[in-house]
């Protein structure tokens, strides 16, 4: 499979409808199984005791670390199973024959060492370096809209881009210095992680580590060994052996990640390690050690119709096949954290009391882009999310973006759009999206008999990466 930024992943049997919720639901909905659609009967209680996603212990003969060895073969999955290495305890992982998901033994663990070569393992390329051109004061965002129509018709995947797994841009430093207040304030609410994680955590920080690294070299580097991570653009360093990987992550990564961990009795998925900021009428805290069906609950018809679909992808799921997708909602004020757990009389917007007050210019377009992909060691499931906010007012200069949006708030499905956007705020943007989409008619941006529909680059626009490098100066 080769991956391309702008190439829709076109997957038959999956989700075909668009559930709201928190980032972590909208990942997950989208890459469900609608079995129920192929006349398939599923059995009352499926078992996943024996059920192991697909092992890249194939690649050990060609690590340098493990260069002279010869991979033996694929582990039987009784074998997974009765010699699980334990995620619902601290692990000894000194003590052979015990196996991850993935198949790796803690001898081959061990023997990889610190830093092994997750491209290799993962199957998954190095990022390429940043041009030139990349002045972290300067850099923005791409500009994520991924608006769709027919709206409730279909779900689009995108492959994976390996050079876009972690973005920074010129805000960096206000974010993450937000991010350490916050979790200052509210560390229970935004961070956790349980014994049994360990393995899972340093995994997900090296690959991160190695990434950021070779991604934007000038910023960042590992030192004396690898036991040490250098920020520049924080003037600070990480020491690697006695920092917990999750706050190595925080301390220099704007971005939410959250670690699902295969149960070693049930063969289900939970959540066992977290550290998520941006979550708005919601927190990652209450959801720590549930299920994926616990934490999905609150869902219309969930037990029915998904929970069966989405145990037996997470079962499944390969890892050289991230995916990624963005999400959508329009808003009247930016907040980063927004808990009902925290906030007294929490309200999403900000104009609640006096929505006429509201102007175009108040509101801004929230993107959460989201990648989902599967650590290649320890087997875990990894969410990993970053909520990016643009003024709305960009929208107009932007080639079909305006109708396109129109047509999604004035025809959508009334409860997703309920949940993209409070009332005032639909209507104060719709209001402007008519004057701007005829703006755009007027002056043969766009075609009058265009029938509106998801565009091409989707999920950005016709011109967009002139548009973006131009805002940037470049």
């Amino acid at each position: 499979m080769s991956f391309g930024m702008n190439s829709s992943l076109c997957l038959p049997p999956l989700i075909q409808v668009l559930l709201g919720g928190c980032t972590l639901l909208g990942l997950v909905a989208i890459v469900t199984y609608r079995l129920r659609s192929h006349g398939k009967q599923r059995s009352p209680e499926p078992t996943y005791r024996l059920q192991f996603p697909p092992s890249r212990r194939h690649v050990l003969g060609g690590l340098s670390a493990l260069e002279k060895s010869v991979p033996a073969p694929d582990v039987a999955p009784r074998t997974l199973h009765v010699k699980a290495l334990p995620t619902t305890r601290a692990p000894d992982m000194t003590k052979d024959n015990q196996y991850t998901p993935t198949g790796f033994s803690t001898q081959e663990i061990r023997a990889l060492g610190r830093f092994p070569d997750y491209s290799t393992l993962s199957g998954v390329r190095h990022p390429n370096p940043c041009d030139g051109h990349f002045d972290i004061s300067k850099a923005m965002f791409r500009p994520y809209r991924p608006f769709r129509w027919s709206y409730h018709q279909t779900m689009s995947l995108m492959k994976f881009d390996p050079d876009w797994w972690v973005e920074l841009e010129k805000n960096y430093h206000q974010t993450m210095a937000a991010r350490q207040e916050l979790l200052k304030t509210h560390p229970g609410n935004v961070m956790f992680d349980y014994p049994g994680s360990e393995l899972a955590c340093r995994e997900l920080m090296e690959m991160l580590l190695q990434f950021i690294t070779k991604r934007y070299p000038q910023y960042f580097s590992l030192e004396r060994d690898n036991t040490v991570l250098v920020n520049r653009l924080l003037n600070t360093t990480s020491d690697l052996l006695s920092t917990p990987p999750l706050k190595v992550i925080f301390d220099n990564i704007p971005e939410d990640y959250a670690l699902m961990l295969r149960n070693e009795d049930d063969g289900l998925y939970y959540l066992r390690a977290a550290m998520v900021c941006s979550s708005v009428g919601w927190d990652i805290g209450q959801h720590r050690n549930e299920p994926l069906t616990q934490i999905h609950t609150h869902v219309p018809d969930f037990k029915a119709k998904m929970a069966f679909s989405m145990d037996r992808f997470f079962a499944k799921m390969p890892v050289e096949q991230p995916i990624q997708r963005c999400s959508w909602s329009l808003e009247d004020h930016a907040p980063l954290f927004s808990s009902p757990e925290v906030v007294p009389d929490w309200t999403r917007s900000a104009f609640a009391a006096n929505p006429e007050d509201l102007k175009v210019e108040d509101l801004r377009l929230r993107c959460d882009w989201q990648t989902l992909r599967r650590l290649p060691i320890s087997g875990a499931i990894v969410f990993n999310f970053k909520a990016v906010f643009s003024p709305f007012t960009e929208l107009r200069e932007e080639p079909y973006v305006p109708a396109l949006l129109l047509k999604v708030l004035q025809e959508g499905k009334e409860n997703l759009i309920t949940y993209k956007c409070v009332e005032h705020v639909r209507q104060t943007a719709m209001g402007a999206l008519d004057v701007w989409a005829r703006e755009q008619r007027e002056a043969g941006i766009v075609p009058e008999d265009w029938e509106v529909s998801t565009l091409d680059e989707s999920p950005f626009f016709p011109g967009w990466e002139d548009m973006w490098r131009a805002r940037q100066g470049i």
